[in-house]
């Protein structure tokens, strides 16, 4: 039965919200939004499991003195002091300890929370996706090596493009790299997408009818 139960469920509401895509009734439409609204309720939920793995993750490391346990600390506490700065900054009553900002006077806890997350989360955020830099250089030094017919027109029109963006004004160079990423390129991308919403189509199809059971824990 705790099996079942969600696969019934999973098969009943999935095929009623994909029939309900092509019924432009009233009826049809409050219904997707009350579903709508259900996910809302159920996704927040969803964050509370988030939270109680994440905490239980870093305690645990903490505890057993794993590999970079020294850093799960810092999680916890950063963790703690925006949870409270966020909470106490949206109560009631909570405008007083003003901060003047710009000309502009804005209560003391929007002010730290607007500093934390501007100063220390965006930077952070930036140094890991500037790490990506590095895996992409490195395949396209891969990709890029002439070894064969195909990776030689790759060279080319990645060649063509740099150059077009380098001398956009310069013609006809800037056409034609326009013309390699809004014809040749674009085709390519089309081609990626539609295999992806396939892809994406099977994949729901098979948790509709139960063939794909990883959510509940398990295939069997």
């Amino acid at each position: 039965m705790k099996r079942r139960i969600p696969l019934t469920i999973t098969l009943v509401l999935g095929i009623v919200l994909m029939i309900q895509f092509f019924i432009p009734h009233q009826f049809s439409q409050d219904f997707k939004n009350t579903a709508l609204e259900w996910l809302r309720v159920i996704g927040s939920f969803a964050f509370i499991i988030g939270l109680a793995s994440f905490v239980t993750h870093h305690a645990t490391k903490i505890r057993h003195k794993k590999e970079g346990w020294a850093y799960s600390p810092i999680a916890l506490g950063a963790l703690v002091i925006m949870a409270v700065i966020g909470i106490i900054g949206r109560a009631p009553n909570m405008s007083w300890l003003p901060v003047t900002v710009h000309g502009q006077q804005i209560p003391v806890f929007t002010y730290l929370f607007a500093n934390f997350y501007n100063y220390m989360m965006v930077p952070l955020g930036a140094t890991m996706f500037s790490v990506l830099a590095f895996y992409i250089a490195s395949a396209a030094y891969r990709s890029f090596r002439a070894k064969s017919l195909v990776s030689i027109l790759l060279l080319i029109a990645a060649f063509i493009i740099m150059l077009s963006i380098i001398f956009y004004n310069v013609l006809p160079l800037g056409d034609l790299g326009e013309w390699l990423l809004s014809v040749p390129n674009m085709a390519a991308k089309r081609g990626i997408l539609l295999g992806a919403s396939l892809g994406g189509i099977a994949t729901s199809l098979k948790i509709i009818l139960g063939i794909e059971r990883g959510y509940i824990g398990g295939t069997k």
